[in-house]
């Protein structure tokens, strides 16, 4: 029989302090798939129904579709932590472990690497199903991109029970296509995934970090100049793989400075191996030092990187050298050094997919509202857009080959606002919060004028933007024409077919939130 208690004080509360369930009234705690299985008869049978029935895993979630005050019953998958190599479907990896713990596994015991995002308290249960996707994502593509097989539990419909499967390629093709980027819930309770085709390990990670202060920035112009110029760093490489991620953590004037951060690692390409190769990642470095310097003033100082990953700043990433060149880890660490999800706090995000340079109309109002400070008692200094450069092996993969459609972008946005105080687990302060809330929402709403508020690619007559990210959620975007608006910008036309596998595995649409994959 699965392990179930009464909850601690620590289940009700998600990685954002916003999100607390203080109505739950029980917490199971599976080891197995069978055992994922059993809790849910369990909890059905204790009163559950498909929207206070809820999962998790790492606990992150930007909004409260699992802490929330309709549920009761949580199945918290974090004791799932089986791993190995199955002969036939490749390595796999229970949902239990987080992204640390996944990179730190592969590299140990088998010497290689799935692609995944950084952040060391992410679980990989929704992380992975909702595409996954971090700083090798430039050279290897998605998690999803390399998954072989799941084990689920499902509950096809009122009639039937939860059953644990294992679903293929061949077994169950349209439910592998729809767990390959359709998000954490929606189609039953992911308990294990396969990976095969696996590339090597790399041997180092090389970073460092260029500060840009707000000082220097003193009219629009200049920050166009930066944004455009990142835009054309991160159109490098398009067509193929390419081994570096850099990252502009745009931050709001409150913090002082922006910070312009770079990662490579070592991969067998451009018939360099070895110092060659570190000599061409150092030349990179230097050549996008150089251009951002005939732009703007920068600093040597550390600048403040709050975002994710999170450094605090960038003093752990910068080489502190006047030769400019890299700095060097092995693989591992540098990988450690870049998991930070940095404190527990309250926050609220919103992204984007942008599939070229900013718009001069987007360019300016990101510098005003950068600049804009809500209220004068508010702290806005842990506030930002973060823009990742993107695509490249992502972008061969073709939109209909997984549930993810967004294949032609070359940088992925991540609007991020946070705040703290001293308030007790389920509780904040309203004038802060409100004025966090706000700032974001104006700032999105101003940055996507041109495509009705949001980035929106059948509004836009630009063809600059790509929709939104699902593990990204955002329960704004309902706003701007309920679910199906919403579901439009995650998944394109992919929807569709979302909705109709999902009528076949979760027709009950348990584990139910604002942004659900719709049963039609």
């Amino acid at each position: 029989m699965v392990s179930q208690r009464s909850p601690i004080l620590s289940d009700r509360q998600g990685f954002d302090r916003r999100w607390f369930a203080p109505n739950l009234e029980n917490v199971y705690l599976p080891v197995t798939g069978q055992d994922v299985a059993d809790a849910w008869s369990a909890a059905i049978t204790n009163g559950a129904t498909p929207e206070n029935l809820q999962i998790t895993s790492g606990r992150h979630c930007y909004e409260n579709w699992v802490y929330n005050p309709a549920t009761r019953f949580i199945i918290d998958t974090t004791g799932i932590r089986d791993y190995g190599e199955d002969p036939t479907l490749g390595y796999y990896v229970g949902v239990g472990y987080g992204n640390w713990d996944l990179f730190r596994m592969m590299n140990n015991l088998y010497n290689k690497i799935i692609p995944a995002g950084s952040c060391y308290s992410v679980g990989l249960g929704g992380h992975i199903t909702g595409g996954g996707y971090g700083l090798f994502s430039r050279q290897y593509g998605l998690s999803i991109d390399h998954l072989s097989a799941v084990d689920i539990v499902v509950k096809k419909n009122s009639s039937s029970s939860p059953e644990l499967i294992t679903v293929t390629a061949p077994s169950y093709p349209d439910l592998l296509w729809a767990v390959r980027g359709g998000g954490g819930g929606n189609f039953g309770v992911i308990t294990r995934y396969y990976f095969d085709t696996l590339p090597t390990a790399p041997t180092k990670l090389y970073t460092n970090a260029l500060t840009i202060p707000w000082s220097s920035l003193s009219d629009p112009t200049a920050f166009k100049e930066i944004l455009a110029n990142f835009a054309d760093t991160a159109n490098q490489g398009q067509g193929g793989p390419d081994p570096t991620w850099d990252i502009l953590f745009a931050n709001h004037h409150a913090a002082g400075s922006i910070v312009w951060a770079y990662y490579s690692f070592d991969v067998p390409n451009e018939g360099k191996t070895g110092s060659d190769y570190e000599a061409l990642v150092n030349d990179r470095w230097r050549e996008r030092k150089k251009q951002i310097q005939e732009i703007v003033k920068t600093s040597d100082e550390p600048g403040p990187i709050r975002g994710h990953p999170w450094h605090g700043d960038s003093s752990s990433i910068m080489s502190g050298n006047t030769e400019s060149t890299v700095r060097n880890f092995t693989f591992l660490e540098g990988v450690q050094n870049a998991n930070g999800s940095g404190p527990n706090r309250f926050g609220k995000y919103k992204s984007a997919y942008m599939k070229k340079a900013f718009t001069p109309t987007m360019g300016d109002a990101l510098y005003t509202y950068l600049n804009s400070v809500p209220n004068a008692d508010i702290d806005m200094s842990s506030s930002l857009v973060q823009i990742d450069s993107y695509g490249c092996k992502i972008n061969t993969v073709a939109p209909t080959d997984t549930a993810i459609p967004q294949r032609s972008s070359i940088m992925k946005l991540q609007y991020q606002t946070y705040w703290n105080n001293s308030s007790i687990p389920g509780q904040d302060d309203p004038i802060q919060q409100q004025a966090h809330l706000d700032w974001i929402n104006q700032t999105y709403s101003a940055v996507y004028q041109e495509s009705g508020g949001y980035p929106d690619p059948a509004r836009d007559p630009t063809n600059t933007v790509e929709g939104c990210y699902y593990n990204y959620c955002d329960n704004d975007l309902n706003d701007g024409g309920g679910v199906d608006f919403a579901m439009k910008l995650y998944f394109g036309n992919n929807i569709s077919r979302l909705s109709t596998t999902k009528a076949s595995y979760n027709a009950e649409s348990w584990f139910k939130n604002v942004q659900s994959i719709p049963v039609k």
